[in-house]
């Protein structure tokens, strides 16, 4: 099995003790639609010779979304037909010394009938996705290749109010914890531009502690069912909330309370451009800034932390934007990501595998290692290199240069709960720095 290193810095090899760096990609097959449709088109022979051309390139690591609707397509009823195909998965992978980090299980193939309601406040809601984390910790909770279960790629606890139809359980929770804690009677759920500041403070711990309970249930549903592997969470850049992108909202998981549980701490990052159409050279120095902030703010110390998903464009146009840049446009983000992220990181997984070739895609159509047609691109070969490198000489945690401080809770309501990159852009003409990390004051 892997398992974190004595330092709490990295990974070894329980079995042979050498440090063990996860290196790849997020996997799915790019001409499977968008979302791909990894399990309904599954397909022997390509996972086959795809994961193939990753570990001919010298990747040990990829992570795939499982799904509800596959492996339960009724609800509390298994398919074995869904699971053999997880089994000859991890078969493959198995034989070519690749490790995956299974995501979920989620929805990206469609959410099963059944499955409704606020996942972090309705108990049947938890109790459906705890049972399906019981039935595969039963089954490869004690299989070495199988490295981690991250519980969910980028759960968010949402602001909602009370007309959205899930809102019915958390509204009684929260008016429950406003009268205990407040001493007030609570008729909706707060919002960023209409709530006080100190109702505002409490209503955040609240969140936190919902999506803190959703963490803890699960791990525990998974231990108690056996599992041996190391358990993380993909969470979206924005737990690290100097920016939040305008479709989302402060995702209310607290990286420092939600450590407790969690083996090693995950985070995905993306260059948030100010000026996008001039592309990532102009900016390059601030979206190394923010990139440094979010992955300080993801780490824990004792915890290895895994970029688990990252990536920029090149080779081809993006769906909606204005042109396609070259190839050397991704290996530039590439090599900054890597020059900043190595003074924190123990882990890196490009976003994905193969460029999507659905043209509904987002940046997946131009993020991968390798084309939509299974050409490895300069990106690739470069991430190639650092793979063997770091495989072979893990760089170590290098402290922050500067510290800068914020009151979260305040940051937020001022910006109406979406901070954009100017602060951050503010911030740092006021005082340049080339290291720095970012610490919210609760």
């Amino acid at each position: 099995m892997i398992r974190v290193s004595t330092d709490g810095h990295g990974f070894t090899d329980s079995d042979t003790g050498r440090r063990f760096v996860p290196f790849g990609a997020n996997y799915f097959d790019p001409k499977t639609g968008w979302a791909p449709k990894i399990w309904s088109r599954y397909d022997h022979e390509r996972v086959e010779r795809q994961l193939g051309q990753i570990a001919g390139a010298g990747f040990n690591c990829i992570r795939v979304f499982l799904d509800f609707k596959t492996l339960a397509p009724a609800e509390r009823q298994y398919s074995e037909e869904g699971f053999d195909k997880v089994d000859d998965m991890v078969g493959i992978a198995d034989k070519l010394g690749i490790r995956i980090i299974f995501s979920g299980p989620s929805s990206w193939e469609g959410p099963p009938a059944y499955l409704s309601g606020d996942e972090y406040a309705d108990p049947r809601r938890m109790d459906l996705t705890c049972d399906m984390l019981a039935q595969l910790a039963a089954r490869y909770g004690k299989d070495p290749t199988v490295m981690t279960w991250d519980l969910r790629n980028e759960p968010m606890v949402r602001f909602l109010t009370r007309d959205d139809p899930d809102a019915g359980p958390r509204l009684a929770l929260w008016q429950a914890h406003a009268k205990e804690r407040l001493g007030i009677e609570a008729d909706d759920l707060p919002t960023w531009k209409h709530s006080e500041l100190g109702v505002l403070r409490e209503y955040v711990r609240f969140l936190e502690g919902l999506a803190d309970n959703w963490v803890r249930r699960q791990v525990e549903a998974l231990r108690q069912s056996g599992a041996k592997n190391l358990i993380s969470v993909g969470n979206i850049q924005w737990v690290v909330p100097i920016h939040i992108g305008h479709w989302a909202s402060y995702p209310a998981f607290n990286v420092r309370s939600m450590s407790r549980y969690l083996d090693y701490m995950s985070i995905h990052f993306y260059p948030m451009l100010l000026r996008h159409r001039e592309g990532i050279q102009q900016e390059l120095a601030l979206q190394k800034i923010y990139l440094e902030i979010v992955c300080r703010g993801g780490r824990v110390e004792g915890k290895p932390l895994v970029l688990e998903e990252f990536g920029w464009k090149g080779g081809k146009q993006v769906p909606k934007d204005h042109k396609a840049w070259p190839q050397e446009e991704q290996v530039i983000w590439g090599e900054a990501l890597m020059e900043v992220s190595s003074r924190v990181a123990s882990g890196w997984l490009n976003w994905g595998y193969a460029d999507a070739a659905d043209p509904a895609a987002d940046i997946s159509a131009a993020s991968g290692l390798w084309t939509e047609d299974e050409e490895l691109k300069l990106w690739g070969r470069r991430f190639a290199e650092y793979a063997r490198r770091y495989q072979q000489d893990p760089p170590p945690y290098a402290p922050a240069g500067k510290q800068w401080t914020l009151d979260k809770v305040a940051f937020l309501k001022e910006h109406n709960g979406l901070p954009t990159m100017q602060p951050l852009a503010d911030m740092l003409a006021a005082d340049p720095v080339d290291s720095v990390e970012l610490v919210f004051r609760e």
